[in-house]
């Protein structure tokens, strides 16, 4: 078995998979606990810990401490060229994140057919994957949350209101929701009708992060939420160097 861990902005997530790729168990903790953090005993009896680290170089320290207490060696993933069938076509393929690449990989290896992989959680992230399995490129764009904070900010008149999806809001809390959710599903909806007209033909979206759900509800175009697609990820790739 081994344990995944996917470092993001605001949470780190972990999961441990037996050697067929099953998830056995999962858990998540703010960056801010994670020097109270002490590991469970399903991670004792893993023989590595694979990394996915966006949040930068105190979190890095804090997990490579938490392996150290098992005596588990560390894999620290970047992205490559290539992957278990994908081809990473960035201009310079070692900056990309490697949540990114870690989610490209698991969702090309379970659908082998051209995507946009978007994942919602303190930054949005809107990738493709074409036919061939070649990442084309994606966006990122501010979260729901990083939009809400950004726009009371700037703005003298508004305060912190509660709101729902509305097609036609008539309230500004419903105007705020529903604006930043609509801005970040047309961003997903521009990259999937390029994608389409690339492709010439429709191609599956798939949604994960901490806030798919309610990026689902926003969009125009059927989608899927696939949990745990980062973790995934990092197994594949794990199994590709073990």
């Amino acid at each position: 078995m081994i344990v995944t861990i996917d470092a993001g902005n605001t949470r780190t997530k972990w999961g441990v998979f037996d050697d067929t790729g099953h998830l056995v168990t999962k858990g998540a903790i703010d960056n801010t606990q994670l020097d109270q953090f002490k590991p469970p005993e399903s991670w004792a009896g893993c023989r590595r810990a694979v990394i996915s680290n966006v949040a930068g170089a105190p979190v890095a320290e804090q997990l490579a401490s938490l392996a150290g207490r098992l005596a588990l060696p560390l894999l620290t993933v970047k992205a490559s060229g290539a992957a278990i069938g994908v081809i990473n076509t960035y201009s310079q393929p070692e900056q990309l994140g490697s949540d990114r690449w870690a989610a490209l990989v698991s969702a090309w290896n379970r659908y082998r057919e051209p995507c946009v992989v978007a994942t919602a959680g303190t930054a949005l992230t809107v990738d493709a994957l074409s036919s061939r399995g070649e990442f084309l490129g994606g966006l990122i764009i501010p979260g729901w949350r990083m939009m809400q904070t950004s726009l009371l900010a700037g703005t003298a008149e508004l305060a912190e209101l509660t709101g729902e999806l509305k097609p036609f809001p008539k309230s500004t809390g419903d105007a705020i929701y529903s604006g930043a959710w609509l801005a970040l599903a047309g961003a997903v909806e521009q990259v999937r009708q390029s994608l389409q007209d690339r492709e010439g033909r429709a191609v599956r979206c798939i949604l994960s992060g901490g806030d798919a759900k309610q990026l689902l509800a926003a969009l125009p175009s059927p989608a899927e939420i696939a949990d745990n697609l980062v973790l995934h990820g990092l197994w594949l790739i794990e199994r590709e160097n073990a």
